[in-house]
């Protein structure tokens, strides 16, 4: 028999379901690294990962920036599914070049095939199933965000003059 729904048995049982587990990952060169990884991912953080998979490409086409699809993925998957912590940066190529850099990093190491095999498979091609309902739809709405975020750049350079 089902139960009255209530929003806190929701919210546990989503953190329940989406919760987080405790891997150690082992270099090429022996280091050892703690991470936690979350093994189902969640539809919520997906669709954020698409969005900032458009974001990324779009803002990359407008600036003339060599967009790596690949290597996005790889990086957005770690971030919104692993505790890592990132350098941060006001720039946004000095920081697409550090978010690169990282994912080269964890490939060289080995490290990133350790992790990404902690996800459930299932909920990976979740992800292909996202980004194939979301991107056509996201792009418009996008190319409005970047084109803004362009012209508050050519003002702020403009009043740097």
């Amino acid at each position: 028999m089902a139960k009255k729904m209530k929003a806190i048995d929701v919210i546990n049982s989503a953190k329940m379901e989406f919760s987080f587990k405790k891997v150690i990952a082992v270099a090429n060169n022996g280091n050892e690294y703690e991470i936690l990884v979350q093994e189902k991912l969640n539809d919520t953080k997906v669709s954020g990962l698409v969005t900032d998979l458009v974001e990324r490409s779009e803002y990359c086409d407008k600036k003339g920036i060599e967009f790596n699809i690949i290597q996005n993925i790889y990086f957005l998957l770690i971030k919104y599914f692993t505790d890592i912590k990132f350098n941060k940066s006001k720039d946004f190529e000095k920081q697409y070049s550090q978010d690169l850099s990282f994912i080269d990093g964890l490939i060289d190491l080995g490290l990133f095939d350790q992790i990404i095999s902690q996800f459930n498979q299932e909920s990976l091609k979740s992800v292909q199933n996202m980004f194939e309902k979301y991107t056509n739809t996201l792009k418009p709405v996008i190319n409005n965000e970047i084109k803004k975020e362009l012209k508050v750049d050519e003002k702020d350079a403009d009043s740097e003059e």
